[in-house]
């Protein structure tokens, strides 16, 4: 009998102006914040010396704020303690963590070798007629009116941002951009929209987004007076 190595959550994390890299939730306990001595280390003032914590009760994981002072926030709602669930996306200050429970997702053989951050896997079960899986679809945004530097993106990421700054996936390129409007997260074939900034009003279908929204075929986005639809597209077609 094979020995089958345990999967861990992992945290896949966006410091502000870094490459997203990942973490792997090994320990029941992961501190994050400015001072030295936290798991993971961040250099920012926004930031509260012991500013947050990912705690796990069981098998499930929670996140905690420790009393900081701007706040963390999961989904674009601000929280003290919450349970975690795959795909949440964490915000403290300008970064971004998402987080990854797959424990539960057996993959095809075919998929192991798929950049995590860049595609996602196709789970197994999904057949079609006994012909093998079913074709995955992948999110598409097609921009309408206002400035940014595509016309099309499609969204391949577990996180997709939105603003002028540099390494934004669809970047806004109007004078009063703001540098981090949203992000876009990825459940597999679902998609949902957070607001990252405080104050920059983000719509979905002309209604203000204040926490995750998720998006369904069709959506008229309005990011910075940028409007996009958004769409699923089957990857192979």
């Amino acid at each position: 009998m094979l020995d089958v190595p345990p999967k861990y959550p992992k945290l896949i994390v966006k410091l502000h102006g870094a490459e997203a890299k990942e973490m792997e939730l090994t320990q029941p306990e992961l501190t994050i914040g400015r001072h030295h001595r936290n798991d993971l280390v961040v250099e920012d003032p926004a930031v509260s010396g012991h500013h947050a914590r990912f705690v796990k009760i069981h098998a499930v994981y929670f996140l905690e704020d420790l009393g900081s002072t701007n706040g963390t926030f999961v989904n674009g709602v601000k929280v003290e303690r919450k349970q975690l669930k795959d795909a949440d996306l964490v915000t403290f200050g300008k970064h971004h963590l998402i987080f990854r429970d797959e424990s539960e997702i057996e993959l095809t053989p075919e998929s192991h070798h798929v950049s995590e951050m860049d595609m996602t896997v196709v789970a197994t079960g999904s057949m079609r007629n006994g012909r093998g899986p079913a074709r995955q679809k992948v999110g598409m945004i097609r921009v309408e009116s206002g400035r940014t530097d595509q016309k099309e993106y499609e969204l391949t990421k577990h996180l997709t941002s939105i603003g002028a700054q540099d390494g934004a996936t669809i970047k806004l390129t109007g004078w009063f951009a703001p540098k981090m409007a949203a992000m876009i997260g990825r459940r597999w074939e679902q998609y949902y929209i957070v607001p990252t900034e405080q104050g920059k009003t983000i719509r979905v279908n002309n209604v203000v987004v204040t926490g995750q929204v998720d998006l369904k075929e069709g959506d008229l986005l309005e990011v910075a007076r940028v409007k996009m639809h958004f769409s699923l597209k089957t990857l192979g077609k």
